[in-house]
């Protein structure tokens, strides 16, 4: 494998969408592209020429895989700026892979096992924690349990971008820079999409909800309440009392999701304690306060916004590792199948009286051709009792 094949593949990691390409292909394909962008006349010719723009024309430097070398290129153009590309949905959701589109099982082992349960010279071992193997003693099964998913699932998604004949005539400067952006950027609306819309969901089951409680200094606060410290106190405790497989969640810190333009004023919460009160003596006013050195949101460590939330209503989720346990929620993708992928349309068919049409000529019935670019994952939840939201009504 060439150095160039070496690069446009990523090692491997992008298919070769031609068996034929080589370095020298690929190289005289990037200096075409490069001089398109600069609004190159010549390489503007050259381009419309291979991609059928003059009829007939024979390809004499890179012969019929230019189109290839162009989709490679494409590709490889996709794939980095997808990688580098920073999304806010990632600094509070997990990632994840499964090998099928099937509802994916978690496995773990069963807290009430009978074989864990034996030998019985440890009191209270929990059926969860392998036992001691005296001498000459057989060693008990492990024998696990499988849990499926509780919501979500993976899907393809994608879509084709149309290079019409005209666009390769009339405006090849001004599209085919384009084609990678307008790929890139319709992949990754896709993906937060179903990473935020996951989440939410999970967010806004019933039993997710914010109860009405006490905070710390016996201030009430109700169901759903709005954004407060009380507010967040209540919350925290909630959280800290929900279970998953009958044992108290583990969770070590918590993210503040409020909705895009709401940190600014979560951060003011979190950060800032006023104790107000005052004394008269002898008609004068002091004003009396106290702290006690420990904030007691400190367990919130992060605030992150998302346009997916409604004004007004603010979630508390484990942070990403935080969890001690079962697995809360992640973006899952298909295993093999982690970034976006690109292919090109090629059924053109053949000149009359011979010579096979190039892929960007056209297809017969519409003068047309496509990139095509799909994403496979989707927004799985495991255990979904972890968050406590509040829509922020009060009521």
């Amino acid at each position: 494998m060439g150095k160039l094949i070496e690069a446009v593949t990523n090692g491997g990691t992008i298919p070769l969408l031609s068996p034929t390409l080589n370095d020298a292909k690929i190289k005289r394909a990037d200096q075409i592209i490069e001089g398109v962008r600069k609004g190159d006349r010549a390489a503007l010719a050259e381009f419309a020429a291979h991609f059928g723009g003059v009829r007939y024309q024979e390809t004499v430097t890179t012969g019929d895989d230019f189109i290839w070398a162009f989709a490679q290129l494409t590709a490889k153009s996709v794939t980095d700026e997808w990688e580098e590309t920073e999304r806010t949905w990632s600094e509070v959701i997990e990632t994840d892979t499964i090998t099928s589109f099937d509802a994916p099982t978690n496995y773990y082992i069963d807290a009430a096992v009978e074989g864990f349960e034996r030998p019985v010279n440890e009191p209270g071992k929990p059926g969860n924690i392998v036992p001691i193997v005296p001498e000459g003693s057989p060693y008990p099964a492990f024998q696990f349990s499988g849990e499926l998913a509780e919501s979500g699932s993976i899907h393809k998604a994608g879509g084709q971008f149309n290079l019409t004949f005209e666009k390769i005539i009339n405006d090849i400067e001004g599209i085919v820079p384009k084609i990678p952006v307008l790929i890139r950027d319709s992949l990754l609306q896709r993906e937060e999409w179903d990473a935020w819309s996951g989440l939410i969901s999970i967010l806004e089951l019933p039993a997710n909800a914010l109860a009405a409680g006490d905070s710390l200094l016996d201030v009430a606060v109700p169901a759903n309440a709005p954004l407060s410290r009380e507010a967040l106190e209540v919350a925290l405790v909630q959280a800290g009392l929900r279970e998953v497989r009958g044992k108290k969640v583990r969770v070590g810190s918590y993210a503040l999701i409020v909705p895009t333009g709401g940190a600014l004023q979560a951060n003011f919460l979190l950060n800032n304690v006023s104790v107000t009160g005052q004394e008269r003596t002898d008609g004068l006013i002091t004003n009396v306060v106290s702290f006690n050195g420990w904030n007691p949101l400190s367990k919130i460590t992060k605030v992150v916004e998302s346009d997916f939330m409604e004004d007004g209503s603010w979630a508390l989720v484990p942070n990403k590792g935080a969890i001690r346990g079962p697995k809360f929620y992640a973006l899952t993708r298909l295993r093999g199948h982690e970034g976006p992928e690109l292919r090109v349309q090629n059924l053109t068919g053949n000149y009359l009286g011979g010579g096979a049409v190039p892929p960007f000529e056209g297809s017969f019935d519409t003068d047309s051709a496509a990139f095509r670019g799909r994403i496979i994952n989707g927004g799985i939840g495991w255990n979904t009792n972890y968050p406590v939201f509040s829509d922020g009504t009060g009521s």
